[in-house]
């Protein structure tokens, strides 16, 4: 039986992609990394598995089913709270990395201007798919560097569907072409926004039914769908595939049921990485890039250096400390996929030549695979520096206890989000001294706003801390996300005060015991305690008395939620717990007038015997009776304090 080459292709791009990703992970190196090697040694200037006529158009899937994921990926709402400070940031970012690579090429490189421009354009963005997945397995995507981080991405990729729109008018001629395209540009733009207006709330409904209506299959199917049409829709208007795609997923990025989608997606979504990096990397000339070589080195090194710094100062500029800034400037060090796209477009426009084209292919590639490498370290390393940065000027500038007007026995406060919101609203109620650390720009101004003291700084820097007072404070409330700056900030503030009482809140269980070992004395962590939230409210509707459910949480409590973590409980905490499972209770009643009991004696409804409840007390008119003789007579609107255990409480509350 005949077999198809292409189909033959496909299983020697997938095969090499597994053995890359096993490769690649038995060394704990990125696994994009090998997907890039791997396209570079089967390509056509490789061993030359694959016909080169068939690159482009696996290349072309590849994208589109991958920034599909990129879209649908990068919802907005999650970032419109950092708002000004962020549009700064980008801005900055995009505007001087631009301008400075265009400086470059035009003093040193042998470009014309429309082929300089379009490169610095290209440098400015950053790779969307490679950071987002690094933040996502290293769980870092809520973070305060994870949104920083990817509302830049966000931004950039906005900026780069205007670009692509506008791309076809720097190339027409001037005269009637140039007035054709302008319109063409200016009905795409309007077309654009009539799309995302209507177009994401019918795509929103749409999907909805299918999830409640259909099975897993049936939302895999819709992606893939949505893909394909969005870059098909996309290549009738004469815009690029990949960006059609891309559209459609932003389409779907602010549905209801958007995170079922990406839940469905996500088996398929590292097979999408795999097919494009693959024929990515078999895009590569490896005859250009070995006659190139050292220039090509130097431009990856610079782009690399060029690109941390001015993010950094992007970052800085934009009101954040060091280390996030640093972190991002790491993370955002890369060429993005867009460039690629970008650079495509140029090619097919004639902005750029072939041959340029081929070279910014080979660029873009060591880029990422550079970066790749660059981003997971970028959070150990950004930690390093501001630690050095913190005792050089502690050497040139001992800190002062207390100094910066800091209160007395007061409560510090890292983090403004719902959580240490609340803290801090109830502090305040309280009138508790307090002092609020926060190094998001937005949420400063909302603490200003509500009349907080706060601190701009990053509570993870041991001087930050010594700033707000942390000799002489009384307690330390941790309610950032950010679990490696939790961990940094506990250890640091357990080190210079032994005695502090220090309170870290957590998202995962995992991670309670990290904390305790490096110095909380107290760790909230939220999937348990809505747990036991959930349990009290439920022991409560079952009437068992507010004490008895108050004691069961502390027994669980107690022993750091061992119990519900499924790990051996302390013999002393399981005692406790039988104490309290097993104590009698007291409970009221009140008598209604339709009570059996109300104009009888004690004696007479003989509780004790039929229910084994004692009336230990009865209130009536605001005056309590204690230890009632049985003569005694009730009546409506008597209050009973009963003694007794659950079951018994609840038969005598049934029998009243």
């Amino acid at each position: 039986m005949h077999q198809p080459e292409i189909l033959a292709e496909i299983v020697v791009l997938f095969g090499t992609a597994v053995v890359a990703a096993w490769a690649f992970r038995l060394l704990r190196a990125p696994s994009i990394i090998g997907f890039l090697f791997t396209g570079i040694l089967i390509g056509p200037s490789g061993v030359g598995l694959i016909r080169p006529e068939d690159v482009g158009q696996l290349a072309e899937l590849g994208l589109i089913l991958l920034l599909f994921t990129v879209g649908l990926e990068l919802s907005p709402k999650p970032l419109v709270r950092i708002g000004r400070s962020l549009l700064i940031a980008s801005t900055v970012q995009m505007a001087v990395t631009a301008a400075a690579t265009t400086l470059v090429l035009v003093l040193f490189a042998p470009f014309q201007l429309p082929e300089t421009i379009v490169i610095g354009v290209v440098v400015a963005f950053s790779s969307t798919a490679i950071v987002l997945k690094q933040l996502s397995d290293r769980g870092e995507t809520g973070t305060v560097t994870g949104m920083i981080t990817t509302g830049i991405l966000l931004l950039q990729d906005v900026v780069v569907i205007v670009i692509m729109l506008v791309l076809p008018v720097f190339a027409a001629t001037p005269g009637t072409q140039w007035r054709e395209s302008l319109l063409r540009v200016l009905a795409g733009l309007v077309g654009l926004a009539l799309i995302y207006a209507g177009g994401r709330r019918i795509l929103a409904l749409v999907l909805n039914r299918l999830i409640r209506r259909g099975g897993r299959e049936m939302t895999a199917l819709f992606a893939v769908l949505m893909a394909c049409g969005g870059a098909w829709l996309a290549g009738l208007a004469g815009w690029s595939l990949a960006l059609g795609a891309c559209i459609a997923g932003l389409l779907l990025a602010e549905a209801d049921q958007r995170h079922q989608l990406v839940a469905d997606i996500t088996p398929f979504r590292d097979v999408f990485n795999a097919l494009f990096f693959v024929s990515l990397g078999m895009l590569v000339d490896l005859h250009l890039v070995v006659a190139h070589l050292g220039v090509l080195l130097l431009a990856i090194g610079v782009t690399l250096v060029l690109k941390t710094f001015v993010t950094l100062g992007a970052v800085r500029v934009a009101g954040w400390p060091m280390r996030p800034a640093i972190h991002v400037g790491l993370g955002l060090c890369t060429v993005s996929e867009f460039g690629y796209v970008l650079a495509a477009e140029a090619d097919k426009l004639n902005l750029v030549s072939p041959a340029l084209f081929n070279g910014v292919i080979a660029y873009a590639v060591g880029t990422m695979m550079a970066g790749a490498i660059l981003v997971p370290v970028s959070g150990p390393l950004s930690r390093q520096v501001a630690q050095w940065t913190d005792r050089t000027k502690r050497s040139a500038k001992p800190a002062q206890p207390g100094a910066g007007g800091a209160p007395v026995h007061h409560v510090i406060v890292v983090g403004y989000g719902v959580n240490g919101k609340n803290v801090v609203r109830v502090l305040g109620a309280t009138q508790i001294p307090h002092c609020l650390i926060e190094m998001n720009p937005g949420l400063v101004h909302e603490a200003r706003e509500a009349d907080v003291d706060v601190m701009v700084g990053d509570a993870a820097r041991l001087p930050i801390l010594e700033h707000a007072g942390l000799v002489t404070a009384h307690a330390l409330v941790v309610a950032i996300n950010d679990f490696e700056a939790t961990l940094r900030i506990v250890s640091q503030a357990r080190a210079a005060r032994p005695d502090l009482f220090i309170l870290a809140r957590t998202r995962f269980v995992g991670d309670i015991d990290a904390l305790y070992q490096v110095g909380a004395s107290q760790v909230i962590p939220e999937d348990f305690e809505t747990s036991i939230e959930i349990s009290a409210h439920i022991l409560k509707e079952m009437n068992i008395p507010d004490n008895i459910v108050e004691a069961q949480l502390a027994a669980i409590r107690a022993g750091r939620y061992a119990m519900l973590r499924g790990a051996t409980t302390e013999r002393t905490a399981q005692d406790e717990l039988m104490q309290v499972l097993q104590m009698t209770a007291t409970r009221t009643y009140y008598l209604k007038e339709d009570s059996p009991a109300c104009d009888k004696t004690i004696a007479e409804i003989n509780l004790r015997a039929a229910t084994g409840v004692t009336i230990i007390a009865v209130v009536r008119n605001g005056t309590p009776t204690t230890n009632p003789p049985a003569s005694f007579r009730l009546a409506r609107g008597d209050v009973l304090v009963l003694l007794g255990g659950h079951v018994q409480l609840e038969a005598a509350r049934a029998l009243l």
